[in-house]
């Protein structure tokens, strides 16, 4: 019983470190243009199935690079529809967020027309690791490794440099962070590139690890978004944080509960932490 606790707490731990990377273009983009990108695990999609094609002929590295470029590619095109959509002084917030769930529609397609039905997946390692009596994807040591320097520098980024403190202002007062000479645009489509970058590593990442297929990106989206609001979707490290909080319950549920349960469980667990949290403003008039 014990070794089942650790065995999947311990898979819990590396699937959730995935759905950080996801969650921290969400909580990026939402501190910076107050604003949510459903297509974000459309980009880790596409990122996935360009590196598994480029990869066999020119080698991991420039599979993933290509992946990435791709991934920073298509959120570029996200940005500037959505920018059209959202000036500072007019913001409209739905329009945006449709334009966005369109675009992972699209992305959808565009991945199942070009690269097919087939599962996005490719083992690099062929030994595993025995760690506490597990085997594991040697992989996932490399994308927690990775993740945790993402979002080392990442905080370092959005706290200590100029930039970062910019990307806030022009999320907490837009118009007059632009009267205040803030390129508000420019950093907002910067934001997305970012969003794109960091989605393209994760896809990159996990295609080498449990993989996808054409239809994951809005299960991606999902995961990552609930992961992001559990603890507040304007810091970054709580929604990494959080990430690691559903991969958890969702390594749990798959090992405990029948089939359906255990694909519901994750989405109930974000409706109870909501409805607690809002039920706690009340009480508390708002302060909590």
């Amino acid at each position: 019983m014990l070794f089942e606790l650790l065995e999947f707490g311990i898979r819990g731990l590396f699937l959730g470190v995935t759905i950080g990377l996801i969650a921290l273009p969400i909580s990026i983009l939402f501190l910076t243009t107050d604003s949510v990108d459903l297509a974000v695990g459309g980009y880790a999609v596409l990122a996935g199935a360009v590196t598994l094609m480029v990869s066999p002929t020119a080698g991991v590295l420039v599979g993933a690079i290509a992946g990435i470029l791709i991934a920073m590619s298509a959120s570029a095109v996200v940005g500037l529809i959505s920018l059209r959509l959202n000036r500072p002084g007019r913001h409209d917030h739905i329009t945006v967020v449709l334009a966005t769930f369109g675009a992972a529609a699209f992305l959808e397609s565009f991945v199942l027309t070009v690269f097919g039905k087939d599962p996005i997946v490719r083992r690099p390692f062929e030994d595993l690791w025995e760690v506490f009596g597990l085997l594991l994807n040697p992989q996932v040591f490399i994308n927690f490794a990775v993740a945790l320097t993402i979002l080392l520098v990442l905080s370092l980024f959005l706290y200590a440099t100029p930039f970062g403190r910019a990307m806030r202002a022009s999320s907490v007062n837009p118009l007059g962070a632009s009267l205040a000479g803030i390129p508000v645009q420019g950093i907002w489509f910067s934001t997305y590139i970012i969003g794109g970058l960091l989605a393209g590593i994760a896809g990159a990442l996990i295609v080498n690890t449990t993989g996808m297929d054409y239809m994951s990106g809005l299960s991606f989206t999902l995961g990552a978004f609930g992961a992001a609001i559990l603890f507040g979707l304007r810091s970054p490290l709580r929604a990494f944080v959080g990430g690691i909080v559903m991969g958890m319950v969702q390594a749990y549920s798959a090992g405990y509960l029948p089939g359906a349960w255990a694909t519901a469980l994750p989405l109930g667990f974000i409706f109870v932490v909501l409805s607690a949290g809002r039920m706690t403003r009340s009480a508390t008039g708002g302060r909590a």
